[in-house]
C-alpha cells in the first residue's frame, strides 16, 4: 500500500514541477516580428539547401550515368588490361569517378548552406511557452472560458482564429508543465470534445489527455475522468481507483507543493487582487466607461497663444478637469511615428526599473512590454520640432524633460495600475518630479488594450497620432494627485506602440518651492 500511495505521490508530483524557462511573462510584437523574419530566413536557407540538393543528385545522376558508360566500353576491349600504361591510365580514370562521386555525395555545399542558419537565434520553445503563458494570463484577467477562448472570442468580439483540437492540447500540457491543474482541465476538456468533432488528429495523444484529465480531476474534485473511451490495454482505469483509494492520505502535502510553486505565470495579476481599485481596473478594461460632456469638459480648436497655431490649431478634448486630464488629436504625423519605429525597432528591451531596496536594475513585473529610450542627440536631430509641440499645448517647458521613452506591448502585454511621479533615487531626482505625462499613442488598439484610470472610473480612446496629456502633481503645492494613479490594459488583439515625455518640476514658473518639498507622495 505505501509502495502504490508514493507511486501516485510521485505522479501528481511531476504535475506540479515548475518548467525553469526564462522569466519572462509576456510577448512583444516586435519580439514577435523578428521572430517571423527569422523564419523567413530559415525559409530562405532551406530553400537554398533543396535547390544545391536537387543540383547536386542531378549532378551525381549524370556522373554515375557517364561512369556506366564507360564502364561499359571498357568491356569490350579487354586487351587493354594487358598494356600496363593503359592499365595504369585505367586506374587513375576509375579513381578520379570515385573522388568525385564521393564529393558529390558527402554535400559540401549544402551542408554549408545549412550552417547560414543562425544557431544563437534558433526557434525555440520558449517563443511558442511565452504565447501560452500570455494566453493564460489574458484568460485570468479577463475571465474568458476556456470555450470562448478556443473560439476566438470574448464580449461578442472576434480576438483571434479558432483554435483545433491539436493547439487546446498543447495549452493542456503547458498548463500542466507550469503547475495550473484548473487549467489543465479546462484545456484538457476542450481539447477532447474538439478531439471527437475534428475526427481524431494523430496531433493528440488520447492516452496523455486521458491522464490530464484523470490527474486534474482528482485535483480539483471536478470529475471528467470518464470523458475518453479507453482500450482493453490501458490501466489507466485501475490507476485512478488506486489514487482515489489514497488521495485522503497525500491530498494535504500535495496542496501544499502547491502553495509552495506559485503559478509563474499569474504571478502579475495575482499581486494586482492586492492592489487598490483592482477591480475597478479589470472592470474598465472588460467594459469600458463612455465619457458624457458636460459644461465644464468639451472639445475645442485650440491656439494656446501661438501665432502659428492660428493657422492650425490643436484639437483639444477634456477627459477630466481635476486632476487635468485632456487628449490633444493629430499632433504627431506619420513621418515621424514611422521614423519613432525605426529607431526602437532594432534595440528594444524588456521593460527594467531600478529596485528601491537593492539600487540594482531588475526586470518590471508590473509592465509587460519591451521599451527603448531615445537618447539626446537623436531626440535633438529629429523631434525639435515636437518638443516644441509639447511646449506649446502643455504650456511647460520641455528643456528638463525626460528622454523619449518608447514602448511596445504584444498579446498580454499590460502595465498595471501606477503613478509617475516619484522619482527619488534616479538621476532624475535633482530635476524633482514628474509634473506632467505626456503620453502618444504611435497605434490605433483593437478592442482593449485602454490607457484607464480606475480611481476616476474612466478610460482614454487610444487614437493613433494623439497625445493624452494630464498633471501628476497639485499645481498649489506638488504633492501627488492620488487619482491620477492609471494602467494599461492588457493586450487581447492587435499591436500598441506608445511614446511618453514626462516633464518635470525643474525649470517651470510654478506657485510653490519644489526644492523644500520631502516627497510628492506627503
Amino acid at each position: 500500500m505505501l509502495n502504490n500511495m508514493l507511486t501516485y505521490l510521485a505522479i501528481v508530483f511531476s504535475l506540479l514541477m515548475f518548467v525553469e524557462a526564462e522569466q519572462r511573462w509576456h510577448t512583444s510584437q516586435i519580439a514577435l516580428t523578428k521572430l517571423y523574419d527569422l523564419q523567413n530566413d530559415h525559409f530562405n536557407v532551406f530553400n537554398k539547401y533543396l535547390d544545391l540538393e536537387i543540383k547536386r543528385l542531378e549532378e551525381l545522376k549524370d556522373h554515375v550515368a557517364a561512369v556506366y558508360e564507360w564502364r561499359d566500353h571498357k568491356k569490350t576491349n579487354r586487351n587493354i588490361l594487358h598494356n600496363h600504361l593503359d592499365v595504369t591510365k585505367l586506374m587513375k580514370q576509375m579513381h578520379q569517378h570515385v573522388l568525385k562521386t564521393k564529393d558529390l555525395i558527402k554535400n559540401k555545399l549544402s551542408i554549408e548552406a545549412l550552417r547560414e542558419i543562425d544557431e544563437n537565434k534558433d526557434l525555440s520553445g520558449n517563443h511558442v511557452l511565452l504565447a501560452h503563458r500570455a494566453i493564460k494570463r489574458l484568460q485570468k484577467f479577463y475571465a474568458i472560458p476556456t470555450s470562448d477562448m478556443s473560439e476566438g472570442r470574448f464580449n461578442n468580439k472576434i480576438i483571434g482564429d479558432k483554435m483545433d483540437a491539436c493547439e487546446c492540447y498543447v495549452m493542456a500540457k503547458y498548463c500542466s508543465e507550469e503547475n495550473d491543474m484548473y487549467g489543465v482541465i479546462d484545456w484538457a476538456v476542450e481539447a477532447y470534445y474538439k478531439w471527437k468533432s475534428d475526427g481524431q488528429p494523430e496531433c493528440v495523444d488520447p492516452e496523455i489527455l486521458n491522464f490530464y484529465i484523470m490527474s486534474s480531476s482528482v485535483f480539483t474534485g471536478f470529475n471528467f475522468m470518464n470523458l475518453i473511451p479507453l482500450n482493453e490495454s490501458s490501466n489507466f482505469q485501475e490507476d485512478t481507483d488506486k489514487f482515489l483509494r489514497y488521495y485522503h492520505l497525500i491530498k494535504n502535502e500535495l496542496f501544499e507543493l502547491n502553495k509552495e510553486r506559485a503559478l509563474g505565470a499569474f504571478e502579475v495579476y495575482n499581486n494586482l487582487e492586492a492592489q487598490s481599485f483592482s477591480q475597478e481596473f479589470r472592470h474598465l478594461c472588460k467594459h469600458g466607461v463612455s465619457q458624457i460632456i458636460t459644461k465644464h469638459l468639451k472639445c475645442r480648436y485650440q491656439t494656446k497663444n501661438s501665432f502659428y497655431r492660428m493657422l492650425m490649431p490643436f484639437k483639444e478634448e477634456d477627459i477630466w478637469s481635476e486632476p487635468l486630464i485632456k487628449i490633444y488629436h493629430d499632433v504627431l504625423y506619420e513621418n515621424e511615428i514611422s521614423r519613432i519605429k525605426t529607431m526602437a525597432s532594432e534595440n528594444m528591451i524588456d521593460a527594467e526599473i531600478q529596485s528601491a531596496a537593492t539600487a540594482k536594475i531588475v526586470e518590471e513585473k508590473s509592465r509587460l512590454g519591451q521599451v527603448y529610450w531615445i537618447n539626446d542627440n537623436d531626440a535633438v536631430e529629429y523631434f525639435h520640432s515636437l518638443s516644441n509641440r509639447i511646449e506649446t499645448f502643455t504650456g511647460f517647458t520641455s528643456q528638463t524633460a525626460e528622454l523619449y521613452q518608447i514602448v511596445n506591448y504584444g498579446l498580454g502585454g499590460h502595465y498595471l495600475p501606477h503613478y509617475d511621479p516619484f522619482q527619488k533615487g534616479t538621476e532624475n531626482e535633482n530635476f524633482g518630479n514628474r509634473l506632467v505625462t505626456v503620453l502618444f499613442y504611435l497605434t490605433d488598439v483593437q478592442n482593449e488594450g485602454y490607457t484607464s484610470f480606475p480611481k476616476l472610473n474612466i478610460i482614454a480612446p487610444t487614437e493613433k497620432g494623439s497625445a493624452l496629456v494630464w498633471h501628476n502633481l497639485n499645481m498649489f503645492d506638488g504633492k501627488i494627485n492620488h487619482d491620477t494613479i492609471h494602467g494599461s490594459c492588457p493586450i487581447l488583439k492587435g499591436n500598441k506602440w506608445i511614446m511618453t515625455k514626462w516633464l518635470y518640476e525643474e525649470g517651470q514658473h510654478l506657485p510653490y518651492d519644489w526644492r523644500k518639498k520631502e516627497s510628492a507622495f506627503e
